[in-house]
């Protein structure tokens, strides 16, 4: 695969979702302007995860995929929101623009992001009821969201002290980042297979950690992007800018390793060098 067609695959997946979000929230409440500019904007990565490993695994991408993207999209939002709060990791911007408490105030964004956490759950919900094969993917996304694994990864952040090593750093990129990753991609195979095959033990283990890797991989490239990082959870405060080129590349080849048994897997290899090239 070469850049070209990787891109189009990609802004192809972005924007079935953007559109799907355009008409998404109803108008006529009051939280509509909110909720409409917490989704507006991102790469859609997760999505993309979610609906490319199930075209690497041989399903057709149907409404109630894109819907279970949706939601997967939804709870990634809900947890910038929150995150970017002054009692949280307090950013003013987010993708350039106002973080959404300096632009609607702090009690709009809290509950902002209750809004997105619960259409997400009450979207799944829906699905399921529609398509019991949904339950297992529905099952793991909120798990992976939940107070084991996400938040689990924001209160080890934010609540980090001076005793911080590389493991420690690892892991609140792998719960923060790689658990909705992991998510997607097992999500994806879950649905196609419905449950744990023991049959498909292996594929299922080497996807879960390629979402892993590739979630390390994604926070690491983030790290290396940063130019003010000394007050903040940041690899390169642990370790030499060219020692974290080396882990960056030593974990790309491990996500790579993963999936190179799987047929069609062109996308998600060529994501791995995608993310950590990336200059924003």
């Amino acid at each position: 695969m070469n850049k070209k067609d990787f891109e189009s695959i990609l802004l192809s997946n972005k924007k079935i979702i953007d559109e799907r979000f355009n008409d998404f929230f109803d108008i006529s409440y009051n939280l509509y302007e909110p909720l409409t500019y917490a989704v507006r904007s991102g790469k859609r990565i997760r999505p993309n995860l979610f609906f490319e490993t199930l075209k690497m695994l041989g399903k057709d991408i149907n409404d109630n995929d894109i819907r279970f993207a949706l939601s997967l999209e939804m709870i990634h939002a809900y947890s910038l929101v929150h995150d970017d709060l002054p009692a949280m990791d307090n950013d003013d911007y987010r993708r350039g623009e106002y973080s959404c408490h300096k632009k609607f105030g702090e009690d709009i964004a809290i509950l902002t992001g209750d809004a997105l956490i619960t259409e997400a759950s009450h979207t799944l919900f829906e699905i399921c009821k529609e398509d019991f094969t949904y339950i297992y993917p529905a099952s793991l996304l909120m798990q992976m969201a939940g107070y084991k694994d996400m938040i689990y990864g924001q209160v080890l952040d934010i609540r980090n002290n001076d005793n911080i090593d590389l493991d420690y750093i690892l892991t609140v990129y792998e719960k923060k980042t790689a658990d909705l990753f992991r998510a997607a991609i097992v999500g994806a195979a879950l649905l196609v297979d419905n449950k744990f095959d023991k049959n498909r033990e292996k594929d299922f283990y080497n996807l879960d950690q390629y979402a892993s890797n590739l979630g390390l991989a994604f926070q690491i490239q983030d790290d290396l992007l940063e130019e003010n990082y000394q007050d903040e959870l940041n690899i390169l405060n642990l370790i030499s800018r060219n020692e974290a080129f080396d882990l960056l590349y030593d974990i790309n080849k491990k996500a790579k390793e993963n999936i190179s048994h799987f047929n069609d897997n062109e996308f998600l290899l060529y994501l791995v060098d995608y993310l950590t090239n990336r200059n924003n």
